[in-house]
């Protein structure tokens, strides 16, 4: 087995760096502008999905909020009237009683007398 001098592992190394930057300037399928404006593009239209995307998930959350809100005055104005029922059923039914009461007293007391 041969061994082999530094000049020419060298000279093999320099010579695979000119082919490879040789082949790679062949083969590029674009310029370095060219490239760089594809990347800056890809990078802008993700940020604009981004952007796209949180202001969709904006608008979702103000039309639930809304919605939620629609909800609970809904339910509260049917709790209110429904509290509102029940304590005029209890006043009459106060009412009721007292005038009972009253109307037992007088009696009682025309007995008495």
């Amino acid at each position: 087995m041969r061994k082999l001098r530094w000049q020419e592992t060298v000279s093999a190394f320099v010579v695979g760096i000119g082919v490879g930057a040789a082949i790679g300037i062949l083969f590029a399928p674009q310029s370095g502008e060219d490239t760089r404006d594809y990347l800056v593009g890809g990078a802008q239209d993700t940020l604009d999905g981004a952007v796209s995307t949180g202001r969709k998930w904006v608008r979702r959350a103000k039309s639930n909020v809304d919605d939620a809100t629609d909800y609970v005055k809904k339910n509260l104005d049917g709790a209110t009237d429904y509290v509102k029922k029940n304590v005029d059923d209890a006043t009459d039914y106060v009412k009721d009683a007292a005038g009972e009461g009253q109307r037992a007293y007088r009696e009682a007391k025309k007995a008495s007398a």
